[in-house]
């Protein structure tokens, strides 16, 4: 996983395959966070409500959708 990576929650994969929304978000750092987390992400939201947010994750616990080049 790398900056720029678009990644969604693993337990979320059925959920894209039923063609059901999911969650989505852009890698935007990696490095070392409390909790073992190593990425931080910025999870969409409803931009209409400003409900964006950057979040630290474990990267075990998300799958990329679409690397980036």
């Amino acid at each position: 996983m790398k900056v720029g990576d678009l990644v969604s929650y693993v337990f979320q994969a059925s959920r894209q395959r039923k063609g059901l929304s999911f969650d989505v978000g852009l890698v935007v750092e990696t490095g070392k966070y409390t909790g073992n987390a190593d990425v931080k992400v910025l999870w969409m939201g409803n931009a209409a409500h400003g409900t964006r947010r950057s979040l630290t994750q474990k990267s075990s616990h998300l799958r990329v959708i679409n690397e980036s080049r």
